[in-house]
């Protein structure tokens, strides 16, 4: 039986919201990949159910080892990547690219130097980052006043009076109320729903020279950069030392094992992450992994159900998700801001950080994250010597 120590309503409130976020969020796209790949609708079930194991085993694992919120989750832009170039390649092929990028964050795992550069990238310039990651999701939180004003207004008072009161339980009022607008703008939500017991599907996988390096090297790249960086930096944003190496061996062999069902990829998460740190969750900062523990069993859930899940998430009002996660976001948000333009060092490297991630630039295939991260470094490094020099 459960200690009671994890039956925290904080705690359980906190995990099913990030994983509520994070499949809401992006598993249209995981669809996407998967059709655009070729693959039947038993192996996108098998998809979902490898991709929700994997994640919550891991989750659980890491966080109840360190005693800190270490949260996994896929690769939504890998997704993203995956569907402009699946329909490229063979389905065969491309798991056989799977297992070379869960190999590829293996192996960085095991290269100290490779592991470390993570950490050595300066933490303002990480939070301007996140902060211009996490901005359109607040800021999308306000849209639907034009469209649904009521469910708009209730939302809000709900997040404004829980805030007031009852801090630590926002995010409860918010699924609450959330939930309780889904089902009433659709009634048929539940009924959607058919609940059946996913099934793996084990699928050999084919090596390609040319999958590896037009799959498998950029899902690697985007993976590390768009998803680990962020992952790391939000948990050193909120007090948390990421115990980096660790992190990437075991996502990079569970990657490996799982790319044969269908797991493309597994990263540490950021934004659904945050959810499961803030003050809100414990105000005992040694607890918050508790909630991941939470998220990591409902991650498992989600998998096994994956045809429930899917029918249930892909009906959820779009609007309701992005009040969800925008108003559960602010906080993450204001932090970063704080975090990011503190250090007067780094403040004008932060501001061009920010700025280029926002913009939501591509330059020679690689995104507008990677390039404000750049920009920003460059920029640093630059006034630094000019520092040291003068």
């Amino acid at each position: 039986m459960m200690n009671t120590k994890y039956l925290s309503v904080s705690h359980i409130t906190a995990g099913f919201s990030a994983v509520l976020i994070g499949y809401t969020s992006s598993i249209v796209i995981i669809l996407q990949a998967a059709t655009a790949a070729g693959a039947s609708a038993a192996q996108i079930e098998s998809w979902l159910l490898a991709l929700g194991l994997m994640m919550g085993l891991s989750s659980i694992g890491y966080s109840w080892y360190y005693k800190k919120p270490i949260l996994t989750a896929w690769s939504t832009p890998g997704a993203a990547m995956l569907v402009s170039i699946a329909s490229q390649h063979d389905l065969p092929t491309l798991v056989g690219a799977f297992v070379v990028t869960g190999a590829l964050i293996f192996i960085t795992g095991l290269v100290t130097p490779l592991s470390n550069a993570l950490k050595r990238i300066p933490s303002p310039l990480a939070t301007a980052m996140l902060a211009a990651i996490l901005l359109p999701f607040c800021v999308k939180a306000f849209e639907p006043i034009m469209s649904m004003p009521g469910v708009f207004l209730l939302m809000f008072i709900a997040y404004a009076l829980s805030k007031r009161f009852a801090a630590k339980y926002t995010m409860l009022m918010l699924l609450i109320v959330g939930l309780a607008a889904a089902f009433y703008l659709d009634n048929d939500l539940v009924s959607t729903a058919h609940f059946a017991v996913a099934n793996p599907v084990w699928l050999t996988p084919e090596f390609d020279v040319m999958a590896i390096f037009n799959v498998a090297v950029p899902l690697y790249i985007v993976t590390m950069l768009s998803q680990n960086l962020s992952g790391i930096a939000m948990m050193q944003s909120y007090g948390y030392t990421a115990p980096v190496k660790p992190i990437l061996v075991g996502t990079g062999l569970i990657n490996m094992l799982a790319a044969p069902f269908g797991g493309f990829s597994l990263n540490l998460a950021a934004i659904s992450a945050a959810m499961c740190m803030t003050e809100e969750v414990d105000s005992n900062k040694g607890n918050r992994y508790r909630a991941v523990i939470w998220a990591g069993l409902f991650y498992i859930l989600a998998g096994l159900l994956a045809t429930s899940v899917v029918s249930i998430f892909v009906a959820f009002p779009s609007e309701v998700t992005q009040m969800l996660a925008g108003f559960a976001l602010l906080g993450t948000l204001l932090m970063c801001l704080q975090s990011a333009f503190s250090n007067a060092r780094y403040r004008e490297a932060s501001l061009l950080t920010f700025l280029v991630t926002l913009s939501g630039i591509s330059f020679l295939g690689l995104n507008a994250i990677i390039w404000g991260l750049l920009f920003g470094w460059f920029y640093a490094s630059l006034m630094n010597k000019k520092a040291e020099n003068s």
